[in-house]
């Protein structure tokens, strides 16, 4: 590695840097939009996953945009286990799903590194993380035993936020399922 001793030729260096970089992002939207287009004409992600399983082999991009991004435009699942793009069963995308033209200019104008990431999780993922979670805590019930004390603040803290929003009012208590072992000793 060789130290830029030099302000002004530092400075440079830095300005090219960065243009290359943006450069770049532009180019791998181009390829992004390219590869939508394959999947809208035949229904085959393989250039969507090719691309996307790349990025995220990149350190320093936020591959969190750019799956997203895809997903969210063209009804694709990431399949985090395979690394790749998964059809969703109701993707509306396609050219057989009746999508009739091919939404260049949106996609033009909605770049991957400008997608939005939710801070919120969506009730779909709500609902497999807690089928996750309940399934983890049955097949684990011994190690979970041992870690009730610690998790039972948090437990508390859902059960509260899910009766605020609605979920258990009726309901004595969300936890009345909940086994036994669970409840917080007196």
């Amino acid at each position: 590695m060789e130290i830029i001793k030099d302000g002004k030729t530092l400075a440079t260096a830095i300005k090219r840097a960065v243009k290359a970089i943006m450069t770049m992002q532009d180019r791998v939207h181009e390829l992004a939009v390219s590869s939508m287009y394959h999947y809208w004409l035949h229904g085959d992600s393989t250039y969507l996953t090719n691309l996307g399983s790349g990025i995220t082999k990149c350190n320093g991009v936020n591959k969190q945009k750019f799956i997203g991004y895809v997903s969210e435009t063209c009804g694709l699942n990431w399949d985090v286990k395979n690394n790749r793009f998964k059809k969703a069963k109701n993707s509306t995308f396609t050219k057989d799903s009746g999508q009739d033209e091919f939404p260049i200019d949106q996609l033009q104008a909605q770049r991957w590194y400008e997608f939005e990431l939710d801070s919120e999780m969506p009730s779909w993922m709500l609902k497999k993380a807690l089928r996750q979670l309940n399934t983890q805590i049955a097949s684990h019930s011994d190690e979970a035993k041992s870690q009730i004390e610690d998790a039972y603040d948090e437990f508390v803290a859902l059960e509260s936020t899910m009766k605020e929003v609605g979920l258990g009012v009726s309901q004595e208590s969300f936890s009345d399922d909940t086994p036994e072992w669970l409840h917080k000793a007196a």
